[in-house]
């Protein structure tokens, strides 16, 4: 009965929950907590029991980075295809009795991360008592639990904030006083999570250690390091660091749990976390994915070059990936994205479609050719194709171009001399894509039709882009579509890869130095695997604002930038927007072509595709705690504006 009581108190603590839903009751006859324990493979069932609480991150239903901000939108629900849960996020219908991916509750797709944390305490608690572990694999395991710990702790800091740091399990005997918890300082939730983090690297495994086969996706070194610095890197930012918006955010006890004042060295530990991670990354051989599939060697450069982007996340296990998540049953994790992106071909096929749609102003934001932003390309200027950039071309693509738009076929200036990530992430009109694991000029080359009643388009019913355009970048070329069935290649979605790694390196030391050499260096290093030049070269030869990266605001806008190419459609961006407390970005009213259009001159008209205007305030930087939860525990403050 020890465990049910410890449950009880804590569910009741954190959320409210009175009922015994999320309780482990089991008869006495059965199960006890004991019998987890006896021995080393009962134990493993429950150190796999942490590690299934995890959030299920690469979902676009669930995960709110996949389709809760504005890079991606979703047709409107119909009887048969409800609205993803992300989609209303993106749409600002958050609520407080009964809040969307309620993560605090367990509602509405949230997973159950106080019950994790529990479950986490319970297993340090009592790994002691197995009596046939060796050593070396009970620290391995305690090293793990204390991650996901951490790990939990800070999903929750992500989503509301302060929270409660619970470290070890209310005992059995305490009061109602010692059951309403409070939330901690922000300051001290981020000191709490680091530093547990840092303490379970010590008995983490090397990356080479995890054996792919039977233990792909548990934790090791580099995936604890490089969350950590992900962890400091939002302590930094102006969401978490000196924001004043939240000051009257002061709970009961007349503690403020927000930071009033700013702290700039909070960037430089920043930075100093990420070389960390970095450097042991380098050791034990992570780097760039920049190998060239043998099922492509004899393709042109261009398609090579779109290959690589692409399957530096869809290449399993690749040495570019620093930790892979697994769960949200495995091949559907990567079925969740996938099988949501392209429909390529002309026959109809149930499990292809293409509702994950990226929006206008994602097409938008990718560079030009000459790797600097279109609205401030000289070139787009003096050739007046940033002004025409929603007119169509009359010249029909050729040469080099029918890599990228069908030969002989037309399309708006936008999705001309753009640099490769953009062909490589998008699938719009006459855009070409190919696939089926070989590369065969014409015959293995489809493009697709967006065009009303077009087969990558709108066809009635459900299943289509809003925005008319696809998320190509997260299909693996290696997937083989007929007329009858599709097969889908499995990976690991990457909750963290070295490009993101080296992005966050030079946004902390830009944010605390300036543009010193090394914010160049590790920005150039994504900008070289994307085919692009330095970003000093690309802006003193291409720009309008040649002098840009030369100062801090302006490196600045420019790794914002990059951070939003480079990990489109990963689920970052959505969590950057509000570090970075830009929430007015999300009232950028979400656009897309006239998908009913039937000929080009139709469907080539802009529109915006969301039926109410998205308005957010500051409020939406963060979850509301569900009002019935702050009724049950009064100790608790509500977020700012709920």
């Amino acid at each position: 009965m020890k465990l049910i009581n410890r449950v009880f108190l804590i569910l009741i603590a954190l959320t409210g929950i009175v009922s015994c839903d999320y309780l482990d009751v089991v008869p006495d006859n059965v199960a006890t907590i004991d019998y987890a324990f006896r021995n080393r493979t009962e134990a493993e069932k429950y150190l796999f029991t942490c590690y299934n609480h995890r959030p299920r991150i690469g979902s676009v239903d669930i995960d709110p980075g996949m389709n809760g901000a504005d890079e991606t939108w979703q047709f409107y629900p119909t009887s048969a295809y409800p609205t993803w849960t992300t989609s209303q996020i993106a749409r600002g219908e958050q609520n407080i009795n009964s809040p969307l991916i309620n993560y605090w509750d367990v509602e509405n797709g949230g997973s159950g991360l106080w019950v994790g944390i529990r479950d986490c305490n319970i297993f340090l608690e009592n790994i002691d008592n197995v009596p046939d572990i060796e050593a070396y694999e009970k620290k391995r395991w305690i090293a793990e639990v204390k991650f996901l710990k951490a790990f939990y702790h800070y999903w929750l800091f992500k989503c509301y904030g302060p929270i409660p740091i619970i470290d070890v399990n209310i005992p059995t005997s305490a009061g109602t006083e010692e059951v309403q918890v409070y939330r901690q300082p922000v300051d001290s939730v981020i000191s709490y999570v680091s530093n547990l983090m840092k303490e379970a690297v010590e008995d983490l495994p090397n990356a080479s250690e995890v054996v792919e086969g039977t233990e792909a996706g548990r934790v090791d070194k580099l995936a604890a390091l490089s969350m950590r610095a992900e962890v400091l890197l939002f302590a930094a930012s102006p969401l978490f660091n000196g924001n004043r918006d939240y000051a009257s955010l002061t709970d009961n006890r007349g503690v403020q749990l927000f930071s009033q004042d700013y702290d700039e060295s909070k960037w430089k530990i920043a930075a100093d976390a990420c070389k960390e991670a970095i450097d042991i990354c380098h050791e034990q051989g992570k780097a760039l994915h920049e190998q060239v599939d043998p099922l492509i060697v004899n393709a042109p450069d261009a398609f090579k070059q779109e290959v690589i982007y692409r399957q530096a996340i869809c290449d399993r296990w690749n040495k570019e990936l620093v930790w892979g998540s697994t769960n949200n049953d495995c091949n559907n994790l990567s079925r969740s994205a996938q099988a949501r992106i392209m429909r390529m071909t002309p026959e109809t096929l149930n499990d292809i479609s293409s509702q994950w749609a990226p929006t206008l102003k994602m097409a938008e934001a990718y560079y030009s050719k000459n790797g600097v932003p279109i609205d401030e390309d000289t070139e787009w200027q003096q050739k007046d194709w940033y002004a025409s950039r929603y007119k169509i071309r009359e010249e029909p693509s050729s040469g080099d171009e029918v890599y990228y738009v069908k030969e002989g076929e037309v399309t708006v200036y936008l999705h001309y001399n753009r640099e490769p990530r953009f062909y490589a992430s998008l699938g719009f009109d006459k855009g070409i894509y190919f696939g089926n694991g070989y590369y065969e000029f014409p015959t293995n080359v489809k493009h697709c039709n967006f065009l009303n009643l077009g087969y990558s388009g709108f066809q009635g019913g459900a299943l289509y882009s809003i925005t008319g355009y696809a998320a190509k970048k997260m299909h693996s070329f290696k997937n083989a579509v007929t007329s009858t069935q599709t097969s889908v290649e499995y990976y690991p979605f990457p909750i963290m890869r070295l490009a993101n790694l080296y992005l966050m390196y030079a946004e902390a030391l830009n944010e605390y130095g300036g543009p010193t050499e090394d914010v160049f260096t590790y920005v150039d290093l994504v900008r070289e695997r994307a085919g692009l030049p330095g970003v000093r070269e690309s802006w003193a030869m291409h720009s309008t604002n040649p002098n840009k990266p030369d100062t801090k605001t302006g490196m600045r806008e420019i790794i914002h930038q990059e951070r939003t190419i480079e990990l489109a459609f990963e689920g970052k961006r959505f969590w950057d927007i509000r570090r970075w407390k830009k929430i007015q970005e999300l009232n950028d009213q979400p656009k897309g072509w006239n998908i009913r259009g039937e000929t080009p001159e139709d469907f080539y008209n802009v529109i915006t595709v969301a039926k109410n205007p998205v308005e957010f305030t500051i409020k939406d930087y963060f979850w509301p705690i569900k009002e019935s939860t702050m009724n049950t525990n009064l100790n608790l403050v509500q977020n700012y504006g709920w």
